[in-house]
């Protein structure tokens, strides 16, 4: 059942805004259904997903900050459509919660050994395959005007793609039937091209670096490593041809940074063919960049003169600035949108968007590490950072132990990959908290607990 997990993260399609979007994606009754078949099948395995008496602790203690947050905001704010009110956000945050858990639970009852982490990090890798096939490969044909694919295109959206809520015709990003028709921009099953640069580049790019950059063999059809390696490295250029496709400033800037940390990784031979590749890349996107007005408008409309940024701008100073005035103990999950909108600098709101959506329906935290630190403030920020970087520093004595350990060369391998991997994912999820992430969704929380739960397998493996 493991060879399910990820693949069954790609439909991210939600079908209710009232509760958490994971909660109301598909994934969600799978995963509470595969939790319910382990436990069947391996009673004696529900002690393993009993939550410790800290986490217990730690999500009490979060709740009552939260809830004293949402509070003092819903007395200043009361009822008004810029929020999404005390109950609806206790809702959301409950599910967002309930999330977590199912997700963590699912890790606890699949992975537990070696051969369940292949397998897991196989079966995702053919399903992303596949999904760059199936459909992304079909929608980068549509925004090359092949208008035959539309229909094809639009059928998979009703099916399977995720929408934001929209405000009427003209603040629309599907009209045409689905994101790619309309836009022609390249999101998969995601809300936005984004969201898909997101996906690829920090749930699964990091897997085929720390696969490359360790040697480590993983495919069982190919008989040399160096096959493994060539496979994974055309695989991971074809994720970093996605996430410029995508024509968004998220995907070039995780592609830059990705292939840095690539080179970074790798050694020998591996990492001047990386550089080289890197000079000659460089070369040709200049020569594009004058001689080729396609590349020189993509380049200049997503990155060197990004246009229509006032919003994100002023949702940028009007989070700080909503920090700022609330740094212990945050405004509350929910409640950043009044505040931003009291903050944003006047400058910034003579555009459509402001005007028509934003003051009308409410700001959206167009900087997810901002609205962390404005939603839950220092109080809870401080504790989860400092959880996170004493992950970090495990992952590192981990490795040190493997490295004098008596494993096999190929488990030695494999575990430096995973280690390379996860390092990634945390600067890659880092880097794109810059802007928007929505790292609690299904693939990001799924990852996140693998590497975790590899770290603790290691740890007991290596006792003396």
């Amino acid at each position: 059942m493991v060879n399910f997990l990820l693949p069954i993260t790609f439909f991210s399609k939600n079908y209710s805004n009232s509760v958490a979007e994971t909660s109301a994606m598909i994934a969600f009754p799978l995963f509470v259904i595969f939790i319910l078949v382990q436990l069947f099948r391996y009673p004696s395995r529900l002690k393993s997903i009993l939550p410790s008496k800290a986490a217990l602790t730690l999500t009490g203690f979060f709740w009552v900050m939260q809830i004293g947050s949402m509070l003092v905001s819903y007395s200043i704010t009361g009822e008004t459509i810029l929020t999404m009110g005390i109950i609806h956000s206790g809702i959301i945050l409950f599910t967002w919660t309930l999330t977590v858990y199912v997700a963590w639970a699912t890790i606890q009852l699949s992975i537990n050994s070696e051969r369940d982490e292949r397998q897991f990090i196989k079966s995702g890798l053919v399903a992303l395959g596949i999904y760059l096939v199936v459909v992304i490969l079909p929608q980068i044909f549509v925004t090359l005007n092949i208008g035959h694919l539309n229909s094809y295109v639009n059928h998979l959206a009703k099916l399977f793609e995720r929408h934001w809520q929209m405000h009427g015709p003209n603040y629309d990003f599907y009209r045409n039937g689905s994101y790619v028709t309309s836009e022609h921009r390249v999101n998969g099953f995601e809300p936005e091209a984004a969201f898909l640069a997101n996906l690829v580049g920090v749930a699964y790019l990091p897997l085929l670096i720390g696969l490359t950059a360790a040697k480590s063999k993983i495919w069982g059809h190919t008989r040399r490593t160096s096959s493994d390696i060539f496979l994974n490295s055309v695989f991971a250029i074809s994720i970093f041809g996605v996430l410029l496709l995508a024509k968004t400033t998220t995907g070039i800037l995780t592609a830059c940074i990705a292939y840095l940390l690539w080179i970074f990784w790798s050694k020998g031979k591996g990492r001047w063919s990386l550089i080289f590749l890197a000079a000659f890349g460089i070369l040709m996107i200049v020569f594009a960049y004058f001689k080729v007005g396609v590349i020189h408008n993509l380049l200049n409309q997503f990155l060197f003169a990004k246009g229509g940024t006032d919003n994100r701008l002023g949702g940028t100073i009007g989070l700080l600035l909503t920090f700022l005035t609330h740094p212990i103990f945050g405004v509350g999950y929910g409640f950043t949108s009044y505040f931003i909108i009291k903050n944003v600098p006047e400058s910034t709101t003579h555009n459509f968007e402001f005007q028509h959506v934003y003051s009308q329906f409410g700001y959206p935290n167009l900087s997810d590490l901002l609205g962390w630190f404005a939603s839950f403030g220092l109080v809870i920020m401080i504790p989860a950072i400092w959880l996170l970087c004493r992950l970090v520093a495990r992952s590192y004595l981990v490795k040190y132990r493997v490295q004098m350990s008596h494993l096999s060369d190929d488990s030695k391998r494999w575990n430096q990959a995973m280690m390379i991997a996860f390092i990634t994912m945390i600067i890659l999820a880092a880097f794109s908290s810059i802007f928007v992430i929505q790292v609690f969704l299904w693939p990001y929380l799924l990852m996140f607990f693998f590497y975790r739960k590899h770290i603790m397998r290691l740890e007991q493996e290596l006792q003396p």
